[in-house]
């Protein structure tokens, strides 16, 4: 079963993935400002947005990559570049580790290389054990609010109102699945060096789940990477969707044209 996929314009092809807790309509803003120029491929994690609720079989992001893998062959695209936030970006690189050859360019914003230490992992699962026994989200929404968004946007209604929303629209299900495939994710750090394509790696100053530091390590780690820091916090694409999409136009537009 391939998870829900929204296509729109045309051009060469974009994959966008989105972060915990939100799903595919996280990358509105920047699919209005690229559509016109570039077909913008989003997906919805398992339980999520509008795809099925996940498999019956152990949570990987491996696993779920190879059926992103599988929905871009059903639509005949070959090539893209990939453009990746928080756990999105951990789907990129599990896409970089099954097939480097279907990439032709990596944005990875507000992610990490790194795996989970054994405090963060234990949160994970002790969440997904939460929503499956609560069969409800609810009472996750207002403390992801407050670890995705800085101070400044959770004060702006159009930012905070869309974000809860978002989160509301993902199942128990879709919740635990994606907890536990990440806290089972392996360390992507070795990759960085083998990554060969055009790379944007963009962090954010208030971030308050990845620092700074940690994602300016991704962009020492790749070979000729460009790195763009933003004021804004975990979700940059959304507190901040113009310079997103501003920056992914004129890094991307060259990226596509390169053979």
């Amino acid at each position: 079963m391939l998870p829900a996929i929204h296509d729109t314009g045309t051009g060469e092809a974009v994959l966008f993935l989105h972060a915990f807790t939100l799903d595919a309509s996280q990358w509105d803003h920047q699919v209005a400002a690229l559509s016109d120029s570039m077909r913008c491929i989003r997906v919805d994690l398992w339980g999520c947005g509008d795809s099925p609720a996940p498999p019956q079989r152990e949570p990987t992001l491996d696993g779920f990559a190879t059926t992103v893998l599988d929905a871009l062959d059903s639509r005949h695209i070959g090539r893209v570049a990939v453009v990746g936030l928080s756990m999105g970006g951990y789907l990129a690189f599990a896409l970089w580790r099954l097939a480097p050859e279907r990439i032709r360019a990596l944005v990875l914003c507000n992610t990490r290389a790194g795996a989970d230490a054994a405090g963060p992992r234990d949160d994970r699962l002790a969440m997904a054990e939460r929503v499956e026994r609560e069969q409800s989200v609810e009472s996750i929404v207002e403390p992801m609010v407050a670890r995705l968004l800085s101070p400044h946007a959770q004060a702006e209604a159009h930012i905070v109102d869309p974000v809860r929303g978002r989160i509301r629209r993902c199942t128990p299900a879709g919740i635990a699945f994606a907890q536990r495939a990440m806290a089972a994710r392996p360390d992507s750090t070795s990759l960085l060096a083998t990554v060969s394509v055009p790379t944007l790696v963009i962090a954010g100053t208030q971030d308050a789940i990845i620092p700074t530091a940690e994602v300016l390590a991704i962009a020492d780690g790749i070979p000729k990477a460009r790195f763009v820091e933003l004021d804004c916090g975990h979700l940059s694409n959304l507190e901040l969707p113009r310079a997103v999409s501003d920056q992914l136009a004129s890094f991307l537009v060259p990226a596509t044209m390169a053979p």
